[in-house]
């Protein structure tokens, strides 16, 4: 064999040699898989396949991405990041291997923005936390972190949640995750589905989210619908009743679909036939029915006939007496009997009373309490003109303030009080009008008679002012019987009040000068008594004197007497105009 030849052969086989040795050949940034072969403390040995182990350092090791230690013969996925050619040596990391891989798997997230899982590990002070998205780090800012976690690190802390991405930099490693978008998507999918499949008049279950004073959310499975208040029940509610609580579960009926707006109405009631319909016909005016207080107003008690049927006791058919307020008749939850007073199906109102299921007081009241019966009874109330005065429930009678004393009442509140307990003489007893008036001055003597008896006309009396008038003063003659003195009967110089000389509390003398018996009243003058008095007094006239008076006295007495006769005349109008 020439030279020539032989330098051939040994090149092919040389070249033969090397082709079975460097199978593959790398450049930067390739991705394979490799096999530990050598472990250690500052790097690893992997062989991929060329002519020589590639380095890994240990710092380049994924260790989140198993359960423990690399060891020799472990797989591993590489990424090249450097080769020494003159050395022969290729460098590689299992990080940027795996984030590469993950890296990817995340663009086409981003991408078709499609939600991606990851972990929240750290808080990032007054900023937001850091997420692990299997092995890459991204940022999750604190207003993107939706309203239904709660912000605590502790609580958040491994805990798994699924994000969208809102910024990608491969480059930059800049990657930017959000929970509340991810939310916001789910609750559109969820609402586009949900609309897609509902139609009204369909019944479905869902569970209560809140309740508000204008009606009840009802959560649909990704979408709230509303029951409104005038939707809960046939009878009208001001808000929904506090058995409704967030979280139960109910069935409700769709009543529309609004998807331009984003609204579902629903109804609790339309579940349920309308109990107004014939209503009146099921409850017909006059019939007893039981019913239960369901509730308690100051105007009266509504009582429950059956669901969504409610009607009315007012307070006036409560009972037969005179309550000031509902609760002091009936109780919330108490069985009552009601008679049927109206029902009117239009307005969805029921009349009731209470009092007319039950006997009333008022029959044959004249055999109860007969004219000239003893009776006891509690007073009421007290008002101008007199007291009222109950005698058994039911039944009040009237003491007009003119049959409280045979004295003179200014003022009933002088001398009673309410829930005083009285004893009374019935003087008038009417059942048809409901109607009792009593007496208490029936109950002792009329000191009038004793005052006749005692005194007369001309008669003179000593007694205190007890009361001042422009038209004159009253005096107290006994305990029960006043006189008045006429302005004009006080003194005899002319006085424009009574008040001009005198006082209340004061003692005088007068005399009486008139006796009305059908209007028990008393006419008093002191100017009289004055006037007896200085004639009693006058000194005895001369003999020549008396001679010539005398021959005067027929003209001057006659004189005196008309004129003492229209001043009589005058007073007793005067009078007559103050007593009547």
């Amino acid at each position: 064999m020439s030279e020539v030849e032989r330098t051939q052969s040994e090149t092919s086989r040389m070249e033969e040699f090397f082709g079975q040795q460097d199978v593959t050949t790398y450049s930067r940034g390739d991705t394979l898989k490799g096999k530990i072969v050598q472990v250690g403390d500052e790097q690893v040995l992997v062989d991929i396949g060329y002519k020589s182990e590639a380095i890994m350092r240990v710092s380049d090791l994924a260790p989140y991405h198993r359960n423990q230690p690399v060891k020799f013969g472990d797989e591993v996925d590489v990424l090249v990041t450097y080769i020494d050619e003159e050395e022969g040596t290729v460098y590689v990391s299992e990080k940027a291997a795996i984030y590469e891989k993950k890296i990817g798997e995340l663009e086409r997230a981003y991408k078709h923005r499609m939600p991606v899982t990851g972990t929240i590990e750290d808080e990032v002070r007054e900023a937001g936390y850091h997420v692990n998205l299997k092995g890459i780090r991204a940022f999750l800012p604190g207003s993107h972190l939706g309203t239904d976690l709660p912000a605590e690190i502790d609580k958040l802390r491994g805990k798994e949640i699924q994000f969208m991405i809102l910024e990608l930099d491969r480059r930059e490693h800049n990657l930017v995750v959000s929970h509340r978008d991810f939310m916001k998507d789910l609750d559109r999918k969820r609402k586009d589905e949900l609309f897609s499949k509902l139609q009204a008049g369909q019944i479905i279950e869902g569970t209560i989210k809140s309740v508000v004073d204008f009606g009840i959310f009802v959560d649909l499975g990704g979408f709230e619908g509303l029951v409104h208040r005038s939707e809960i029940s046939w009878k009208e509610v001001p808000v929904p009743p506090n058995t409704y609580k967030s979280g139960d579960k109910l069935q409700v009926k769709v009543l529309g679909i609004d998807r331009n707006k984003d609204r579902i109405s629903l109804s609790l009631k339309q579940l349920r036939p309308n109990p107004w319909a014939g209503l009146s016909a099921k409850y017909p005016k006059g019939q007893k029915f039981m019913g239960d207080v369901v509730s308690l107003t100051d105007f009266g008690a509504f009582v429950r006939l059956e669901e969504d049927v409610e009607g009315l006791v007012h307070i006036s058919e409560l009972s037969w007496g005179f309550p000031t307020h509902p609760k002091e008749v009936v109780q919330v939850n108490q069985k009552v009997e009601v008679i049927i007073l109206d029902v009117n199906e239009n307005d969805r109102r029921v009349s009731l009373s209470m009092k007319k299921a039950q006997s009333d007081p008022w029959e044959k009241i004249e055999e109860k309490y007969p004219e000239g019966k003893l009776v006891k009874g509690k007073v009421t109330k007290l008002v101008d003109f007199g007291a009222f005065i109950e005698l058994e429930p039911g039944v009040e009678a009237l003491l007009h303030v003119s049959e409280i004393s045979w004295e003179h009442v200014t003022r009933p509140g002088d001398v009673l009080k309410e829930s005083q307990e009285v004893e009374a003489k019935v003087i008038k007893s009417d059942g048809a009008k409901r109607k009792i008036r009593l007496s208490l001055k029936e109950l002792k003597q009329d000191p009038w008679h004793t005052f006749t008896e005692n005194f007369a006309l001309g008669s003179i009396i000593d007694g205190k002012i007890t009361e001042l008038k422009d038209f004159g003063a009253f005096i107290k003659i006994t305990d029960e019987v006043e006189g008045l003195i006429h302005v004009s009967e006080i003194t005899e110089q002319r006085i424009a009040t009574p008040g001009d000389v005198l006082q209340v509390g004061q003692p005088v003398q007068a005399k009486i000068i008139g006796i009305n018996e059908e209007k028990r009243q008393v006419r008093l003058s002191m100017r009289h008594l004055h006037e007896e008095k200085k004639a009693a007094e006058a000194p005895t006239r001369s003999s020549s004197g008396s001679s010539s008076t005398a021959a005067k006295e027929p003209e001057d007495s006659g004189h005196q007497s008309v004129t003492m006769g229209e001043r009589l005349k005058a007073m007793r109008e005067q009078l007559k105009d103050k007593f009547n």
